[in-house]
């Protein structure tokens, strides 16, 4: 070999070693992240619900709260009981719901539509209560820890709250299936909610809907 070709290699392998670190840290960090999810369904998070599989097979492995997220309300009252508030909100938007005021904090199941009919497309929890693993009322930089790095933020949103997101799921149209996000009054205060949304659902007036392997039971 000579003294250019070798040259020429090194001059190669300092170019691609930023990119082989880049690579291994985010295999380890994804590795990490599985191994946290699948240990974080071991402990309840709510009051009355069991460690089921979630419906969305492909994005989570166990986790109660969401095994709860595309089930009808009806079932939901079923595992939980009845809710101690229900009925229609134009609170974030249009949309009926029913809330639990449990000792770990408040859940708040959300559909577009009424209550006798509806699905959870989204959720709502209080201080106190978790995904996968991430409580409510963390610093965003602890749940960093737990979750790892955001698809988003922390940045300030325009009703001046901080907000940081986590995607997870197929992306269609830059949309993912799934998204949580935790908000705070600022960047270095306890986050005070989390909103869980499945974004692959479909709403179609009359009762149908779309989205994934869940259906309307």
């Amino acid at each position: 070999m000579t003294f250019g070709t070798r040259s020429l290699l090194l001059i190669l392998l300092i170019i691609m070693m930023p990119l082989i670190l880049l690579l291994y840290q985010e295999v380890e960090q994804n590795a990490y992240f599985m191994q946290h999810r699948v240990e974080s369904a071991e402990s309840p998070l709510l009051e009355g619900v069991d460690n089921a599989e979630s419906p969305f097979l492909g994005v989570f492995v166990k986790d109660p709260v969401m095994n709860l997220l595309g089930k009808s309300f009806d079932e939901i009252k079923q595992e939980l009981g009845e809710p101690d508030k229900e009925g229609y909100s134009r609170w974030l938007g249009p949309h009926y719901y029913i809330l639990y005021e449990q000792e770990k904090g408040v859940v708040r199941f959300c559909s577009p539509e009424p209550v006798e009919n509806g699905i959870a497309v989204s959720i709502i929890l209080g201080p106190g209560q978790e995904i996968l693993g991430a409580e409510v009322g963390m610093l965003f930089s602890e749940i960093k820890e737990i979750l790892g790095e955001p698809a988003y933020g922390p940045e300030l949103g325009m009703d001046n709250l901080y907000y940081m997101d986590y995607f997870f799921g197929e992306m269609s149209d830059q949309v993912p299936e799934v998204f949580i996000s935790f908000s705070a009054a600022c960047i270095d205060c306890p986050t005070q909610d989390v909103f869980i949304k499945w974004e692959a659902f479909e709403y179609r007036p009359g009762g149908t809907i779309a989205g994934g392997d869940i259906t309307k039971r």
